[in-house]
């Protein structure tokens, strides 16, 4: 299988962050908060999650400046399941597309 695409809106819950690889690759971390009303059974039903949203290389570069807490994004790139030392795992997008909204 290899379909593995995700796009999502959102806005930014927290500062985020930026760090350096030892390889010397910028990366940029932070959560957006998605809020909406779908359609399921052809009856409304509130969707609602919080997604860590992983950047990486040129896009983390060039959005360095840019990102702040509040702002209202359309993100879309990968998913993936991340697990940390202590063995909480989660999923994460990996972005590689951004927007504001």
């Amino acid at each position: 299988m290899t379909e593995n695409f995700l796009r999502l809106s959102g806005v930014v819950t927290e500062k985020p962050t930026f760090k350096i690889s030892p390889g010397g690759v910028e990366h940029c971390s932070f959560t957006i908060e998605h809020r909406s009303v779908q359609k399921e059974v052809e009856l409304p039903r509130n969707a609602y999650c919080y997604m860590p949203i992983a950047i990486s290389g040129t896009l983390a570069t060039q959005l360095k400046n840019k990102l702040s807490k509040g702002m209202q994004l359309r993100v879309s790139g990968f998913i993936t399941f991340q697990q940390s030392a202590n063995k909480v795992g989660k999923l994460v997008l990996h972005a590689q597309y951004i927007e504001q909204i």
